[in-house]
């Protein structure tokens, strides 16, 4: 039923030359069929790659033994496709691989990292703040349980929030996002803002789902391929991307699209109808 996996796969280290480490790893990636996304930047990768699981282990090993990337320690998360993901094998080379305005100290992460079972226990202390550091068209299909969301379109946004948390400093502060990698750019804008015990879900959402399945986490979760989301059991989710504005939905058109579609169809004032019924 699920022929195909797709592994995401981070770290942070200094690449001298992105752009032709990247098209080394490119056909690294090609020479196997494989799919996806290489986002390289002098502070380090961040990869997303889809295809059968024994010609992904070979390029997982290419990587490693010829000295590209070394995985030791590289959490590499692993999740079931009925198909491809991704259309194509692709390069992309920015300034980083996660954008931001400000500047993160990495080495404020030491002593950070929660296992999903540490996360876990101590999300369920009621004196315990859970921040979800995502967008807000990534929590719309689903988050844990109590977490803060916040009003964000992009991650580069999060340090404008920050202020709005100034009350919770002094409270055991547990982070997550997706895979892990925003936090670790999250937790040390936090640490240097006055927030003494703030903590980060190690390899994120989807590591949780390996680890915990349901746990705390309602709703599904959103990934940027074509899957759109993922369920607790790492299978495909039950969303797609809306075909005007590229939200999630389930029936094709998202709320505020289908809306307008219908508004000019029928020539109809912007408060002629009630969707919330």
């Amino acid at each position: 039923m699920f022929p195909l996996r797709v592994v995401n796969f981070y770290k942070f280290f200094p690449i001298a030359d992105p752009q032709a480490t990247g098209r080394r790893w490119l056909q690294l990636m090609k020479e196997r069929g494989l799919t996806g996304t290489l986002l390289l930047a002098p502070e380090g990768a961040n990869n997303a790659v889809a295809g059968p699981e024994e010609n992904i282990k070979t390029f997982l090993h290419d990587l490693h033994h010829q000295g590209e990337m070394d995985l030791s320690g590289v959490m590499i998360k692993w999740m079931p496709a009925r198909k491809m993901p991704f259309k194509k094998a692709k390069l992309k080379v920015k300034d980083q691989i996660v954008t931001t305005a400000w500047h993160s100290d990495l080495e404020m992460n030491a002593d950070t990292f929660l296992s999903p079972h540490d996360w876990d226990r101590l999300a369920r202390d009621p004196d315990t703040v859970i921040i979800d550091t995502r967008n807000d068209y990534e929590y719309y299909v689903g988050s844990f349980r109590n977490a803060i969301k916040l009003p964000l379109n992009e991650f580069d946004e999060f340090d404008r929030v920050v202020p709005e948390l100034e009350s919770l400093k002094q409270k055991t502060v547990l982070t997550f996002c997706t895979g892990g990698i925003r936090c670790e750019k999250a937790v040390p804008l936090l640490k240097s803002k006055g927030f003494e015990r703030v903590y980060q879900l190690e390899g994120g959402i989807i590591n949780y789902f390996q680890t915990m399945g349901q746990g705390l986490w309602e709703g599904e979760c959103f990934v940027f391929d074509y899957r759109c989301t993922i369920q607790p059991d790492l299978r495909p989710g039950t969303y797609t991307f809306c075909g005007e504005c590229g939200q999630p939905t389930r029936d094709g058109l998202c709320v505020q699209c289908n809306e307008r579609e219908y508004r000019e169809r029928f020539g109809l004032a912007s408060d002629s109808l009630d969707f919330t019924n």
